[in-house]
């Protein structure tokens, strides 16, 4: 009897000391997500910070068009998805139907490569908005240090505004930066 209680009082110790454990390794955790958290309690897929100076946008669409789009113009929202990722397939209806409702609104697609799996996705999106197939390593993603998917990234004159894995919505940061 005396070895069960000292069994279950050893077992007891070690779960307290494993809990310990935990909640130290989550505050460590809060704490590096909380510096990717905006003001509006987004967090952010894309590590570029909202102020940073991107300057004008280049890229070859997948139709071989030449894009740049320029510091001076109206905003740009940078919409960057992967075929592979679910939250990026549940928001792509949340772009076209941005697209559609704003006709003016100036918007990049940025589709992650994926061994062709892409294809779907740049058949969606291609009908609507410019198309920029790269892979994760690719100019545009280094230019927005995207980190995850999806990642939505405004720039107004050069400079970055806004920062999202939300957008777009309405009266969502990127959204109304754009439309605004």
């Amino acid at each position: 009897m005396a070895i069960a209680v000292a069994l279950v009082g050893a077992l007891g110790m070690l779960n307290l000391l494993l809990s310990i454990g935990v909640v130290r390794r989550l505050r460590q955790h809060t704490e590096l997500l909380g510096d990717r958290v905006s003001a509006d309690g987004d967090v952010a897929a894309s590590a570029v910070s909202v102020g940073t100076r991107i300057g004008a946008v280049r890229a070859r669409s997948t139709l071989g068009a030449d894009l740049v789009f320029e510091e001076d113009a109206e905003p740009l929202l940078v919409a960057v998805l992967s075929p592979d990722c679910s939250p990026c397939r549940e928001r792509l209806p949340l772009v076209l139907e941005h697209v559609d409702r704003n006709p003016q609104a100036r918007v990049l697609a940025v589709v992650i490569e994926e061994g062709g799996l892409e294809a779907e996705m740049v058949g969606l999106l291609e009908p609507v908005v410019p198309v920029v197939v790269e892979p994760w390593g690719g100019a545009l993603p280094r230019l927005f240090e995207v980190e995850g998917t999806p990642s939505f990234v405004t720039v107004t004159h050069g400079v970055v505004t806004a920062t999202s894995v939300f957008a777009p919505r309405t009266g969502g940061a990127a959204l109304g930066s754009v439309t605004g």
